[in-house]
């Protein structure tokens, strides 16, 4: 569902990943304690060395009060990351319900 959303309020070149999100697993977690997965579409997974483009931004307030930021990352043509970060760059935090996640839209945050 966040990754519908996400696509939903995207960037304009982000719609034409959607046909995608069916056979989007997860391929790896990030080893640091944060919330971010590296994504495979069909089995595979793109290089996390290669060129990325933003397909999408969010943020919100975690349920321990830590501002954090989302980035679904495209890479050679396939969804390949949904990064989440904390605002301040510090802390652990998990992820609040989607109702609570602001989507970056043209400039602002809705």
């Amino acid at each position: 569902m966040l990754l519908e959303r996400l696509l939903a309020h995207g960037t304009p070149e982000s719609r034409k990943y959607a046909d995608q999100l069916p056979t989007v697993t997860v391929a790896s977690r990030c080893g640091c304690g944060c919330p971010t997965i590296d994504l495979a579409v069909g089995g595979h997974a793109a290089s996390l060395k290669s060129p990325t483009v933003i397909l999408s931004e969010a943020g919100g307030v975690s349920p321990e009060g830590i501002s954090f930021g989302i980035i679904l990352h495209g890479r050679e043509g396939l969804i390949s990351e949904l990064e989440f970060y904390p605002v301040d760059g510090e802390g652990a935090f998990s992820i609040p319900n989607l109702d609570l996640i602001k989507f970056y839209t043209g400039g602002d945050y809705r």
